[in-house]
């Protein structure tokens, strides 16, 4: 029989890694634009702050693709790092650094990239064995605007559209991956 720190320090690895797995999925559907896979990440009632939006998490999940497209938003990749958790029972607190990019089409069809740096602050419980957020505010750090971007028609160091995929927001182009994932979430 294994020693009880032993187990609470398992049971704090398991919590933490539930934590980590959710904020994953949360970029992962910000970048494939799948309002149904961001809900998965938000307890029902969750509420959010992302500075152009203060509200229901729901409500966010359902309008964030909408102000993409109006907003001429392409491509984007969120990434994270330095995940800090601090448990508490079946709550827990937790900030993650976010750098952001996103490509997006000006009025006139040209394309520049837009980089942010910033902070989620997020409070997630657990509830019948499963931990989602039940609050998320983005801290914004920093930004830069570059006016111009790189073009796959010409490439970059041998790579372009002629012999590479191409990534681009929506269902990706590997069904079996698509549908481990949609188990897995």
């Amino acid at each position: 029989m294994a020693e009880p720190d032993l187990l609470a320090r398992l049971a704090a690895m398991e919590a933490r890694e539930a934590i980590r797995d959710r904020l994953h999925v949360y970029c992962r559907a910000i970048d494939r634009r799948d309002p149904s896979l961001l809900k998965q990440v938000y307890w029902p009632d969750a509420q959010v702050e992302y500075g152009m939006f203060k509200g229901a998490a729901y409500e966010f999940a359902e309008l964030f693709t909408g102000w993409f497209e109006a907003g001429g938003v392409g491509n984007t990749a969120h990434l994270l790092a330095n995940v800090t958790i601090a448990l508490d029972g079946d709550t827990a607190l937790c900030e993650s650094y976010l750098h952001a990019h996103h490509r997006v089409r000006r009025e006139d069809g040209g394309l520049f990239d837009s980089v942010f740096g910033g902070r989620y602050h997020d409070r997630f419980e657990r509830r019948g064995g499963l931990w989602r957020m039940t609050f998320r505010r983005l801290v914004f750090d920093w930004f830069r605007e570059y006016p111009d971007t790189g073009d796959w028609a010409v490439g970059s160091i041998g790579v372009t559209s002629a012999n590479a995929v191409i990534g681009a927001p929506g269902e990706d182009i590997w069904p079996e991956l698509i549908a481990a994932l949609r188990r897995h979430a």
